[in-house]
């Protein structure tokens, strides 16, 4: 590979990084989105948001197998790049935009994450509640009695008194 098909690859690859930090900077406010919306308990907005989510995520990952492509003839992939296992002549400006990305990815992921265990906190939550109102038995629980052993409860329905 000569010096000049290097250079145009390091400056694909400068203007690819740059691309993924936009894309990975707008999924990061789309997740803050869905957070607000999550607290605000607004499930249409919710639903709203998976779409947008879906095709971010989509892009992100285009982009990826793109830079992987422009890192191949260069016998490098995406993961060598982030951890610095290569000698290429990164500008600082380079350096730094890798260094974005690797900060907003560990971002998105604990913030996907995040939303993730909300959404399944609600989901249990609301299973619970139509259960409840509907006189479903719970699964069967082992419960510590008076006499600190544990006891099966009963999934029978059993009523509070008599009127």
């Amino acid at each position: 590979m000569t010096l000049a098909d290097n250079r145009l690859n390091i400056e694909q690859l400068t203007s690819q990084t740059a691309q993924l930090v936009t894309l990975l900077e707008d999924f990061f406010k789309t997740l803050q989105t869905e957070t607000l919306a999550l607290q605000a308990n607004d499930a249409d907005q919710i639903n709203s948001i998976l779409p947008i989510k879906e095709q971010q995520s989509n892009e992100i990952s285009q982009l990826t197998a793109e830079i992987d492509k422009t890192l191949l003839p260069i016998e490098l992939n995406l993961t060598q790049l982030f951890s610095s296992e290569h000698d290429l002549p990164l500008t600082k400006n380079a350096q730094q935009q890798i260094q974005n990305i690797i900060k907003l990815i560990s971002d998105c992921h604990n913030l996907n994450q995040a939303n993730g265990m909300s959404i399944q906190i609600l989901n249990n939550i609301n299973k619970q509640t139509i259960n409840l109102i509907s006189g479903k038995g719970q699964p069967d629980v082992s419960l510590y009695g008076s006499k600190g052993k544990t006891t099966p409860t009963s999934t029978d329905k059993q009523t509070l008194g008599k009127a």
